[in-house]
């Protein structure tokens, strides 16, 4: 059986300079919060009492962890690459300033929230599917689309087609 005392110690000793290690090197404040918690419940379950480590050690496993965030962000962006060009190409013909617009409002979302969009009019995905997928509730589902929504108008003002009639009802 593990010791959590001597975890404890180690987690209270190091979490900061562990913490700071990682933001310096990620410029989301969330996401090194997450790392940092991350490489906690690795050294956590790695623990051997009678091989016990160190500061290096975290350090090793957040730089581990680091780089699996750049290469989850450089994935996530060669999506939003392709996205955004299959927006412009359906697009064509259109209103090529309001796809822009668009474009960008959904590109500034955060994650979870573009996730909902892509989920529910990419995929076609019901509230409830796209509730099993992230792991929410489906009333969970629906405030953060209708969210969303709002976010989106004013991108979506220029638009010929009413928002009232943009399908949007995906029980």
């Amino acid at each position: 059986m593990k010791d959590e005392s001597e975890f404890v110690g180690l987690f209270r000793e190091h979490y900061t300079a562990v913490r700071r290690f990682i933001e310096r090197r990620v410029s989301d404040s969330e996401a090194a919060a997450d790392l940092t918690m991350d490489c906690f419940e690795i050294a956590w379950r790695k623990h051997v009492p009678s091989e016990p480590f160190g500061l290096p050690w975290l350090y090793r496993t957040a730089r581990n962890l680091i780089a699996n965030e750049y290469r989850r962000r450089d994935r996530e962006e060669a999506l939003w690459t392709h996205i955004e060009h299959h927006v412009r190409t359906l697009a064509a013909g259109s209103d090529s300033e309001m796809t822009r617009r668009l474009v960008e409002a959904v590109r500034a979302l955060p994650d979870h929230e573009r996730e909902i969009l892509w989920l529910t009019y990419w995929e076609d995905l019901s509230a409830a599917e796209v509730a099993v997928v992230m792991g929410i509730s489906p009333g969970s589902v629906w405030t953060r689309l209708n969210r969303v929504r709002t976010r989106l108008r004013p991108a979506l003002q220029d638009a010929r087609t009413p928002w009232e009639e943009v399908p949007g009802d995906r029980r």
